[in-house]
């Protein structure tokens, strides 16, 4: 039983989804006080500012500015966020890179009520400060005029590391946790498995070389034969290749140096 009421406002253009979403927290996550609605991104900073709300469900696409926008007119936001979009495969890619919530359109149930525990435990442990650099991460990856990402958000037991992709040299699987190698020898430890970050950092040129390993391709050193070979990266570490991924890691490097 929660032992305080969070407070929310929800900002979405369509009325069906505004009126979904509301009706889906009064059923099923009853700590949850909504505060109001807002249909556009002007409609809700006037709301928030009257409100000041614990949490803001924020749709991406919304006429007059998207969910984007709305984060932009906070340098220094004390709410918590859980976008909601139908699609848009960038964003959704920018909002996991900075470690923030997001929930996928139609909503499901589970995925919501775990949603607003996330918020209801950061809400109480008051993480402004954490939260803050959580959307500096999301500004300064959707501001890369490549549109490639640059810094990822590791959530540690002390808290939560900003890590630039390309300072990580190799990433580590350890049962449920993943351990991953930096520039200068550091190591982060983060409680989740790889698995979480495979596709992310798949974005930012590292391979999978092993079930247990995957490897920042801008770091390979030189790549050394046998049965399934190993890779030395430019720190000297060396990280074996299984059989299995041998051929395709060849061919990405060899593409690579064509």
């Amino acid at each position: 039983m929660s032992r305080f009421m969070l407070t929310a406002v929800i900002v979405d253009d369509e009325e069906k989804n505004r009126t979904t979403i509301e009706r889906m927290l009064q059923n099923f996550c009853p700590q949850v006080k909504i505060l109001g609605k807002a249909d556009s991104v002007k409609a809700a900073i006037e709301l928030m500012e009257q409100e000041m709300p614990d949490v803001v469900f924020l749709d991406i696409e919304m006429p007059g500015g998207n969910g984007f926008t709305l984060i932009e007119h906070y340098p220094a936001p004390g709410f918590e966020v859980i976008f909601t979009t139908a699609h848009d495969l960038y964003a959704i890619n920018a909002i996991k890179f900075a470690a923030l919530d997001y929930l996928l359109k139609p909503l499901n149930i589970l995925e919501l009520k775990e949603a607003v525990a996330r918020a209801e435990k950061k809400v109480a442990d008051k993480s402004g400060s954490e939260n803050r650099m959580k959307f500096e991460v999301l500004r300064s990856n959707l501001n890369q005029s490549d549109r490639k990402f640059t810094k990822i958000a590791m959530p540690t037991s002390e808290g939560i590391d900003f890590i630039e992709a390309n300072d990580i040299l190799v990433a580590q699987a350890d049962r449920s946790y993943a351990q991953f190698h930096l520039k200068g020898g550091k190591k982060i430890i983060v409680s989740k498995p790889l698995k979480e970050y495979e596709e992310l950092l798949e974005q930012c040129n590292f391979f999978r070389v092993h079930k247990s390993h995957m490897i920042n391709l801008n770091h390979v050193e030189k790549y050394v034969k046998g049965k399934g070979g190993y890779v030395i990266m430019n720190d000297g570490s060396h990280v074996d290749v299984s059989v299995r991924r041998k051929e395709a890691l060849l061919q990405v490097l060899t593409q690579g140096s064509d």
